[in-house]
């Protein structure tokens, strides 16, 4: 089995501000596996901040393993989620079955698959202008970045600047359209309160990772009557049993980018359901590669949901047509279509 890897960047349009700092580009390395027949890709983009190894530890990793496919995948996150993507995909490819089929047992019969929209923008007037278009465009679900916080400061950094922020959102959707919250863990217990309190009668679908301490999360669920999501604080079965048995999430955002590929993440979304908890797949802001796997997988987990896989529209370079979300979908690739771009 031949192995090779590329290394590849790709500016965002716009800054990207989160409460773990500003992303700006994505720099990534591509894996490539098989022969010119049959061929799988998996694509390690660490970003900082996000718990996983450095960009260069990824490399090195994959350079390491590059040099002996064969042997044991790396350690790292990143790294290892893009091998196993890779050779999942071979796999998948070698069958003549797509990946989402390759992971569930059976074709599915979704033709397309919802992703929501991402909407990062400070201000409450232009947030709520993008929510509205990408609700007109047909998107199900839209996800607000919240405290989040612009290099000089601004409005958005007061507990009443963010809560006229998700309220204009809102207001700004119509009532089929889902408003998801992802705050990164930005807040302290107490600000998370005093903000969630002043929206929490509004229509909110549910809001992620509030606090860095998951040991926040059910009072914070209880008092502000929203369900919590979690994702960073998701890395293994563990973490996930962990959260259930203190009753601090009801939905697990799950990235085959730093979960270790396809069917580790399937496996997860499997062991969440079996515990009453929903699955929604997202992508790490990846490029085609990790996006086509993260598709992929949300197809096999959960085809009728609405997923976080619609990003390829953040950067400044156009991406291959079949990542780019159209309608608020991305199309779901048959047996006959090639899984591998």
């Amino acid at each position: 089995m031949q192995a090779t890897l590329a290394e590849f960047e790709l500016p965002l349009v716009r800054p990207l501000l989160t409460a773990h700092g500003s992303i700006t580009v994505r720099r990534g390395i591509e894996v490539r596996v098989g022969d010119d027949a049959c061929v799988g890709r998996g694509e390690a983009a660490p970003l900082p901040g996000f718990g996983v190894e450095t960009y260069d530890e990824a490399l090195a990793a994959l350079e390491r393993w590059a040099d002996g496919p064969e042997g044991e995948p790396p350690a790292e996150p990143c790294a290892a989620a893009a091998v196993e993507s890779a050779l999942t995909q071979l796999d998948a490819e070698i069958e003549g079955v797509t990946l989402a089929t390759l992971l569930a047992g059976e074709a599915p019969t979704q033709r397309r698959i919802a992703v929501h929209a991402l909407v990062p923008d400070l201000d409450p007037e232009a947030a709520a202008q993008r929510a509205a278009r990408a609700a007109a465009a047909g998107h199900l679900a839209v996800k607000l970045k919240v405290a989040a916080r612009e290099p000089n400061g601004g409005a958005d950094a007061s507990v009443d600047g963010q809560a006229a922020r998700i309220a204009a959102v809102r207001r700004a959707l119509p009532a089929g359209v889902a408003l998801r919250l992802d705050a990164n863990g930005g807040w302290d217990r107490s600000t998370a309160v005093k903000v969630l309190r002043r929206v929490g009668h509004l229509d909110i679908e549910f809001v992620e990772e509030p606090t860095p301490q998951a040991a926040d999360w059910a009072q914070i669920s209880r008092t502000v009557g929203l369900p919590v999501a979690a994702d960073e604080h998701l890395r293994d079965p563990a973490s996930l049993d962990r959260l259930v048995e203190v009753g601090a999430i009801e939905v697990a955002v799950l990235k085959p980018a730093v979960l270790g590929g396809p069917h580790a993440t399937y496996d997860l979304a499997r062991r969440a359901a079996m515990r009453g908890v929903r699955a929604v797949v997202s992508s790490f802001i990846c490029g085609p590669a990790g996006l086509r796997i993260a598709r992929e997988t949300a197809v096999a987990v959960d085809p009728h949901g609405v997923h976080g896989i619609g990003t390829a529209t953040l950067f400044a370079e156009a991406l291959p047509e079949d990542v780019v979300p159209a309608g608020g979908y991305l199309a779901a690739p048959t047996e006959a279509s090639s899984v591998a771009g």
